[in-house]
């Protein structure tokens, strides 16, 4: 087995690893921003931007669990596959749960103090819309991670 062999199946054994546990938290973040769990009576967007802020640090943790997975390597990519002959691409499963997590950075930041029974259309729509970019990407991760899976 040469050098570019032995890596690319640490790297790909990674890769999956991290996109695996990501779609399991993207699995949770659909659940949590739900049609039915969003009409909740008691504070939804609030309740939503807690939820979102707590499965950032999970994101970031999966891929540092992942990337550090083998022992006599300091760090794996866990977004860049290669293969035996030392070519490198970009997994776009991997590339699917970076755009989530910037979507969830983003929703958890900029609803701080927001509450959900404003009666500013103009508002709702904005929060709706910043959550529906949330549901989104958590889709695609979902839908990436099962397309990996197919044989």
């Amino acid at each position: 087995m040469t050098f570019e062999s032995d890596w690319a199946n640490k790297v790909a054994a990674v890769n999956r690893q991290f996109v695996d546990k990501a779609a399991a938290i993207a699995r949770e973040i659909e659940v949590l921003l739900g049609r039915e769990a969003m009409t909740y009576p008691r504070d939804p967007v609030r309740r939503a931007r807690e939820a979102l802020a707590d499965r950032l640090p999970a994101l970031l943790a999966a891929a540092r669990e992942a990337s550090t997975s083998y022992y006599n390597v300091d760090q794996l990519p866990v977004a860049i596959l290669s293969d035996a002959f030392g070519d490198d691409w970009i997994d776009p499963a991997a590339e699917a749960v970076g755009t989530l997590a910037a979507s969830v950075a983003r929703a958890a930041t900029l609803l701080t103090g927001a509450v959900g029974s404003s009666k500013d259309d103009l508002a709702k729509r904005w929060i709706e819309g910043l959550l529906e970019e949330v549901r989104q990407a958590a889709a695609e991760v979902i839908r990436r991670s099962a397309e990996r899976t197919q044989p």
